[in-house]
């Protein structure tokens, strides 16, 4: 059985990536907005917080999604 999963690596500059397994990208979005709260309160979109986030050198992250195979 193959199922997928989604990887969000995500760290503040300077720190090392933390890495979550989510079931869905809504949760691993959840979590960005969750970790960066201080940066989402005029609800800016997922990109337009990356961009900032990396404008100014606070934070980054990947999402990927990933086969898993459970036997």
């Amino acid at each position: 059985m193959k199922d997928k999963i989604i990887l969000l690596q995500i760290r503040y500059s300077g720190d090392d990536n933390i890495v979550y397994a989510c079931k869905t990208h809504e949760i691993a979005e959840r979590i960005i907005r969750d970790w960066f709260a201080e940066y989402c309160t005029d609800n800016p979109s997922l990109e337009e917080l990356e961009d900032y986030l990396w404008e100014k050198d606070i934070g980054y992250w990947d999402i990927s999604e990933e086969v898993v195979i459970c036997e």
